[in-house]
């Protein structure tokens, strides 16, 4: 009878995936994140990896419901009661998925053990900043480790971080430049920009300004505010006709309008010098 029905089995849950991640996403449907949760649960007890692994990163940061006179529906919550009851019978589930720590945790660690690669990702993550469990870096890089052999470029990053910081594995700078090139040479901008970084300081091999900016500047250009912090310290780092205020000035008020502090630091340090200039593209 298994035989039979297991098909049938799977290809439900598949369904119910696809169903809910639609709704996740607004995708041909109303964006409706209570409706997502009902199908990817439903997927999700039937062992759906990729289900188990949206609803832990649903549950991570939470989920605010577009649905179609959402915004008028918050601000009437607020001034009627009769309003308040309008809004409770049309959705009685409420509109958004709260964050939950302790369930992200719980369906990050579910996906990961059926071998999904983002998802052991996603594991490494809570274990290293101890959401939804206890922190432990060791388990961390384990996690991270089984990720990044699969190609996952998440888990590459990982490892550079507890590397650079000594997290559960001895503290190897080298070893963390290489894991963040891994993860950089397959287009994650964050471990370009921690690559780029360490090249500058010399922490690790001697200070490479070229190969720096090289890593830098398609994050910046992408909006990442560690990046634009970087390439405008490289611009203020060059000597004599090599230093570029205008464009560091640039650069760092990129960052800092990001909420970036050493950029904002940084940013009022060259201006209160008085050598702003004009701003260059």
């Amino acid at each position: 009878m298994i035989r039979f029905r297991w098909p049938w089995y799977r290809g439900g849950a598949e369904r119910a995936y696809r169903r809910g991640y639609r709704y996740l996403r607004g995708d041909g449907v109303a964006h409706d994140p209570i409706a997502a949760l009902r199908w990817l649960t439903r997927a999700a007890r039937r062992g759906h990896a990729r289900a188990q692994h949206a609803l832990s990163m649903a549950y991570l940061s939470g989920v605010v419901g577009r649905a179609a006179g959402a915004s008028w529906l918050s601000e009437a919550r607020s001034r009627s009661t009769a309003a308040v009851d309008n809004a409770d019978l049309l959705y009685p589930q409420g509109l958004d998925i709260k964050p939950d720590p302790d369930l992200a945790f719980a369906w990050a660690k579910a996906a990961a053990r059926r071998g999904l690669a983002c998802a052991e990702a996603n594991l490494g993550m809570l274990y290293t900043r101890g959401l939804g469990c206890k922190q432990d870096f060791g388990e961390a890089a384990l996690w991270y480790r089984r990720s990044a052999a699969s190609g996952e470029s998440a888990g590459a990053l990982g490892l550079g971080i507890l590397h650079e910081g000594g997290l559960g594995v001895a503290k190897d700078i080298a070893e963390a430049m290489r894991w963040y090139r891994t993860a950089a040479e397959a287009g994650n901008d964050v471990a370009a920009s921690a690559l780029g970084l360490l090249l500058m300081s010399g922490e690790g091999p001697e200070p490479d300004p070229a190969q720096a900016q090289r890593w830098l500047a398609g994050p910046a250009a992408r909006g990442y505010p560690h990046a634009q912090y970087g390439l405008g310290l490289l611009c203020l780092r060059g000597p004599g006709a090599e230093r570029d205020e205008a464009r560091a000035e640039f650069w760092l008020s990129k960052a800092a309008a990001q909420g970036h502090t050493a950029a904002r630091s940084a940013l009022l340090k060259l201006q209160s010098a008085g050598t702003t200039g004009d701003v260059a593209a």
